[in-house]
């Protein structure tokens, strides 16, 4: 048996994640619970999950943006070709 090996840890559970559904925080040795509110490590950790979960862009949105571009930019070439022909006849 291992002495001295005691960790504190917070179990955040989370439910608009796709990948993931919970996450685990491991406090550092110098955090005393008596010296920080029990709100305030567990609004620290909430504010790491929302952080990462700003920056996660899901892949279907930016193929969307990505397909809408290329439409329009294909409407847009299909129109000047369209109006050349047409001087190009008349």
């Amino acid at each position: 048996m291992i002495k001295g090996a005691q960790k504190q840890l917070i179990v955040v559970r989370t439910q608009s994640s796709p990948y993931f559904d919970e996450a685990y925080f491991v406090l550092r040795r110098e955090i005393e619970s008596q010296k920080h509110k029990k709100t305030d490590i567990l609004k620290e950790a909430n504010r790491i999950l929302e952080e990462s979960t700003l920056s996660y862009q899901s892949p279907q949105k930016k193929k969307s943006k990505h397909f809408l571009l290329w439409f329009l930019a294909g409407i847009l070439c299909g129109g000047i070709c369209a109006l050349a022909l047409c001087f190009l006849l008349f």
